[in-house]
């Protein structure tokens, strides 16, 4: 019995010394996106405008595919989080393997994923990556698209489909 006592107290301390490094989402991202504006990665939207328009920049959308249905940024590509290495390869490789855009700017709604992602993106190569928030560019009346069509809205709402803007910004 003291045996059993002195081995769980023993895994119970050395749990909680591991636990102590442990970072978690909301403080790994807010530390990220803090960085990210001090260094001079976190873009502006003029600079995803100039990105969508540039040959060696890549603007790439990690939400998941309900968000990125629902309103994305027209111009950018989608390439989730759960293997974007693959996704990668018809977006910014030529058929040798190498780079044809070699600069990234990660998009999510408020960075935060983008963030993470953007670290992995650094490590896979690419020059310059840096990350946006898609609820800055809808904040300031940049229209959205999305993935639904009008044959799919069966209930006689005359939706129009295309590019949407925020509620505030309609006149």
């Amino acid at each position: 019995m003291k045996l059993t006592n002195i081995l769980l107290a023993t895994t119970l301390l050395a749990g909680v010394a591991t636990a102590s490094d442990f970072i978690g989402y909301k403080d790994l991202t807010k530390q990220l996106k803090s960085e990210a504006k001090k260094n001079g990665t976190m873009a502006t939207t003029a600079d995803v405008k100039k990105a969508i328009a540039a040959n060696d920049w890549a603007v790439v959308d990690v939400r998941t595919m309900e968000e990125w249905s629902a309103a994305h940024i027209k111009g950018t590509s989608r390439v989730g989080r759960q293997a974007p290495e693959k996704a990668f390869e018809n977006i910014v490789l030529d058929d040798n393997n190498k780079f044809v855009k070699n600069k990234l700017i990660v998009v999510c709604n408020t960075a935060s994923r983008a963030s993470i992602e953007a670290e992995t993106f650094k490590k896979m190569g690419f020059k310059e990556v840096k990350i946006y928030s898609i609820n800055s560019w809808i904040d300031q009346c940049n229209p959205v698209v999305n993935k639904y069509s009008k044959a799919k809205d069966k209930q006689g709402t005359k939706i129009k489909f295309g590019h949407f803007y925020a509620e505030h910004c309609k006149k």
